[in-house]
């Protein structure tokens, strides 16, 4: 028996690890170790949380959750039965159609584009009525002060203020947005 720090030593052949048998980078062996381990009908498809327990008490290799992780999300049976833990979705309610231009509209952020004059982000503002479409270039870091003031320049001055906003940020990003966009007109709310 030869041990080199404690952690790891070869006795017999057989290479261990913290206790454990070290698998060597192998992807056969090792994609047979997993499915040896969640296949069986004594074992019935653990998840991966149970499997890596189970496994973890006799192998050990680099990347092991990880790789039983990729292993369980690509078997078949365990995504059909897989138990769903968050509450179920509300009925979607249809919109209703606005009465004119401009009335109602949504406000989008698309982020992290290659930088073209120094900007990497779209704001997108959108008229559900017609459809029509603003695009505005800004840096990642936009807040909702700096939309407002966009809306402001760009916007207010054409179609006037809407009577409601969509967006996918929350009613948060809505409020502070209609805050700062009074500011920006010099008005109280």
């Amino acid at each position: 028996m030869e041990k080199n720090d404690g952690l790891a030593w070869e006795e017999n052949g057989v290479a261990y690890m913290e206790g454990r048998i070290y698998v060597p980078n192998n992807k056969e062996l090792r994609e047979e170790i997993l499915k040896e381990h969640h296949n069986p009908a004594d074992i019935r498809h653990l998840g991966q949380h149970k499997m890596l327990e189970l496994l973890k008490r006799t192998y050990w290799w680099p990347g092991l959750k990880e790789d039983i992780k990729r292993y369980v999300q690509g078997c078949f049976k365990c995504q059909q039965s897989k138990v769903q833990h968050q509450r179920k979705a509300g009925e979607l309610h249809l919109l209703e159609i606005p009465q004119g231009p401009w009335q109602e509209i949504t406000i989008d952020i698309i982020r992290l584009l290659p930088k073209s004059n120094g900007m990497d982000t779209i704001v997108v503002i959108v008229d559900r009525f017609t459809k029509m479409i603003r695009l505005k270039a800004a840096m990642t870091n936009v807040s909702s002060e700096g939309i407002a003031k966009i809306y402001r320049d760009d916007i207010w001055k054409l179609h006037g203020i809407p009577r409601k906003i969509l967006s996918d940020r929350g009613p948060q990003f809505t409020s502070k947005f209609m805050e700062e966009f009074t500011k920006a007109l010099g008005t109280k709310r």
